[in-house]
C-alpha cells in the first residue's frame, strides 16, 4: 500500500484519500498505464464481451467434436454468432482453427478411420471450406504428424 500512497502523493492527493474511478486522477493513471476503464471488447465486436466470445467458441468446439450427432445445432450456433454481433471474419477464423484441431485429433493416433473421414467432411461442409482447401490442410497435418511420429499415418 505504501506504493499507492506515494503515487497518490505524487499526483497531489492525500495518501488516505481513495482514488475514485471517475476522478481525473484515475483517468490519468489509466491513460499513463495504457488501461481502458471500459469493459474489455475485441476489435470489431460492438456488442460482444470476451466472455460471450469464449462461450461461443466452446459451443463451436463441442458441436464439431460431437459430429454427426450435433449437426442439427449448427444453424443455431451461426445464428447466435450473428445475434451477438460477432465479426464474421473472427467467426470464420475460429471455424477454420477448430477444423484444423479436428484434423490433428483425427491423425494423432497415426490411424485415420472412415468415421473420422466422414466427420471431417461433414465439418468441412458445415463450415463452408472448399474441398480442395480441406484436402490441402489434411495433407499438411498428416505430413506434420508423420514427421513428428517418424511413422506413416495409416488409413484404416
Amino acid at each position: 500500500m505504501k506504493f499507492f500512497d506515494a503515487l497518490r502523493r505524487s499526483l497531489g492527493q492525500d495518501a488516505g484519500t481513495p482514488v475514485s474511478p471517475s476522478s481525473e486522477e484515475a483517468r490519468r493513471l489509466n491513460e499513463a498505464w495504457g488501461l481502458d476503464p471500459a469493459p474489455a471488447r475485441s476489435e470489431g465486436f460492438a456488442d460482444a464481451s470476451l466472455y460471450d466470445q469464449a462461450q461461443w467458441r466452446k459451443k463451436l468446439k463441442l458441436i464439431l467434436d460431437t459430429l454427426p450427432e450435433s449437426s442439427d445445432r449448427w444453424d443455431e450456433l451461426i445464428a447466435e454468432s450473428r445475434a451477438m454481433n460477432f465479426n464474421p471474419d473472427w467467426v470464420a477464423q475460429c471455424q477454420v482453427e477448430e477444423f484444423l484441431l479436428l484434423i490433428r485429433r483425427a491423425v494423432s493416433d497415426r490411424r485415420f478411420t472412415e468415421e473420422e473421414h466422414q466427420k471431417l467432411d461433414l465439418a468441412r461442409q458445415l463450415i463452408g471450406i472448399p474441398e480442395v482447401e480441406a484436402e490441402a490442410a489434411l495433407l499438411t497435418v498428416i505430413a506434420e504428424a508423420e514427421q513428428f511420429f517418424g511413422k506413416p499415418v495409416r488409413e484404416v
